[in-house]
């Protein structure tokens, strides 16, 4: 009786492995030894932070708002396995710097260790280079070599001219003074003054002035609006449409359906002249003038502010003026889209200009507040990390400096009670059975 023989083929398995004499492939092919034990990193504690990019907003371009599921989502991060360099992603007082210089280990000395000059190869370089009559110089095959000649020297002039050329401006370091002298010549050249610009040879500044907060307006709120179109009327010249903007007037309404929407009005014509007359007379407005504003269009709009998720504070405009030039944040911004006209009469804005009211006074004093408050609390705050521990000469100089606050609040105080003013307004909305003869509200 024959003994049943064995098939030497391998078994498949469900899971689509075979299970033969040929051993697993391992996934790290270039780690030859086996692998006793493998410990799993622990997932990181909290997920990447992606830096913002300060020069191009995406906002700019498209409004986009993160999903639910995105915010929760667990970016993985890349790294390659053999980097070699270990980071820690979690203890920020790993890389702080010491108080205390660390010494150097020798190992890294010789990376920043001056360069030894050529002074010890001179000799054999004076060997390879001299030239011998029962010598023939080595010469190449080439086309583009001996296009510029055999002799070493000229082969370098005119290759490498260009490259020479353009690294004049850089600075050999030969030993450690020369280090020295050029990082103490960086403090220096920052102090002179920036007059020619540093690639274009014609411009050139004219005038400098100061930069500095805006805190004669800065208690006044500005917003940007942003419009998908001209808003200026139909059959105004170009002359007459700065003009026409700069007293225009923005007011929400709301229609007969309940929906709300933006109103944007224009002035007519003996609203303009009466602005005139108050420009020519040096005066903000007449409290005994009704200025009428015409309803121009109507749009629906997107707000966004301080109080909205997501919002960066990155919108500021500047005013110059004869002391300076002065900035401003714009805490507000706005969208306006062209909508249809709903209305079937034209509103009429009747605009009163009148003193602040107390509450309204009791708010732009405190936005000012705001803003001294912040350059005191950033002064604190550099004071702290210029010296952490503060003696007890220190204590008395801040209990003075208080006492100094506490006067200038008091003073402060005395000026709030009678605040520069500046016109507020009292606005009517009255329609008029006017019908509508925009040729653009027909879209």
């Amino acid at each position: 009786m024959r003994p049943s023989q064995q098939s030497s083929r391998p078994s498949i398995q469900p899971g689509g492995a075979q299970t033969g004499s040929r051993p697993p492939q391992n996934r790290n092919a270039d780690f030859i030894c086996t692998l006793k034990y493998s410990n799993a990193l622990p997932d990181l504690p909290f997920s990447g932070k992606f830096l913002p990019c300060p020069f191009v907003s995406l906002d700019r371009f498209v409004e986009y708002k993160a999903t639910q599921l995105e915010k929760e989502h667990r970016f993985e991060v890349q790294s390659e396995a053999d980097v070699g360099v270990k980071i820690d992603l979690i203890d920020p007082l790993t890389y702080s710097i010491p108080v205390r210089p660390l010494e150097l280990n020798q190992t890294d000395a010789i990376l920043v260790s001056d360069e030894t000059s050529g002074a010890l190869n001179n000799s054999r370089s004076l060997q390879h280079s001299k030239v011998v009559p029962w010598m023939r110089k080595t010469e190449y095959i080439s086309s583009e070599f001996n296009r510029f000649g055999v002799t070493a020297n000229r082969q370098e002039t005119r290759v490498g001219y260009k490259m020479q050329k353009n690294k004049k401006d850089e600075l050999t370091y030969q030993d450690r003074q020369s280090k020295v002298d050029a990082i103490a010549k960086t403090f220096v050249d920052v102090k002179k003054k920036v007059t020619k610009h540093y690639n274009k040879k014609d411009v050139y500044a004219v005038e400098e002035l100061p930069l500095l907060p805006d805190v004669e307006l800065w208690k006044y709120s500005f917003a940007l609006v942003q419009f998908d179109a001209d808003p200026s009327p139909s059959g105004v010249n170009e002359t007459m449409k700065k003009t026409v903007m700069g007293q225009g007037q923005i007011r929400g309404m709301q229609d007969a359906s309940g929906e709300q929407f933006v109103t944007y009005f224009c002035p007519n014509d003996e609203t303009l002249q009466k602005r005139y007359d108050d420009k020519e007379k040096k005066r903000l407005y007449d409290p005994e003038m009704i200025y009428e504003y015409p309803q121009c269009r109507e749009y629906t709009w997107n707000v966004r502010n301080k109080g909205t998720k997501g919002f960066i504070q990155d919108s500021y405009f500047f005013s110059f003026r004869d002391e300076g030039i002065y900035y401003n944040e714009l805490g507000t911004s706005v969208k306006l889209t062209r909508r249809k006209h709903t209305m079937h009469k034209r509103a009429v804005l009747a605009l009163t200009h009148c003193e602040p009211s107390e509450d309204e006074v009791l708010q732009l004093d405190q936005r000012l507040a705001t803003l001294l408050q912040r350059g005191v609390e950033e002064d604190e705050a550099d004071g702290e990390e210029s010296d952490g521990n503060e003696s007890d000469e220190e204590k008395s100089d801040e209990e003075d400096d208080d006492e100094e606050k506490n006067e200038e609040s008091e003073k402060e105080s005395e000026k709030e009670e009678t605040p520069p003013r500046r016109g507020g307004a009292s606005a009517e909305i009255v329609s008029k059975n006017e019908s509508s003869t925009d040729d653009d509200d027909s879209d």
